[in-house]
């Protein structure tokens, strides 16, 4: 009797081992999956940062465009309208000048 009772606690103490063991191999692979995961995500992260900052730097090279493009009609509006004054107020001058010279005095 008391030797199977030594062989049933070897057997339980064997099983206990095996499943400790498959345990311990079950942990080790969920770990290393968890570990690539993480590491697929760093990927995956590090992608879509690198893509977010290719975004904003073209965005604010196309604002940079934009403002010199607006600065530079800007300035040719302001030309453009000073030239038009300019022309306008010689076309008065000689309209003024011209009317003159032709009047003749009433005395």
């Amino acid at each position: 009797m008391e030797l199977e009772h030594e062989n049933e606690v070897e057997q339980a103490e064997e099983s206990m081992k095996e499943a400790e063991d498959e345990l311990d191999s079950a942990m080790e692979s969920a770990m290393e999956e968890f570990r690539l995961f993480e590491e697929e995500m760093e990927r995956e992260a590090k992608a879509e940062l690198q893509g977010l900052v290719r975004i904003g730097e073209s965005a604010w090279k196309m604002g940079k465009s934009m403002e010199k493009a607006a600065s530079i009609a800007s300035r040719k509006y302001v030309e453009a309208a000073v030239n038009s004054a300019s022309a306008s107020m010689k076309s008065a001058w000689k309209g003024l000048s011209s009317s003159n010279t032709n009047k003749v005095h009433p005395s």
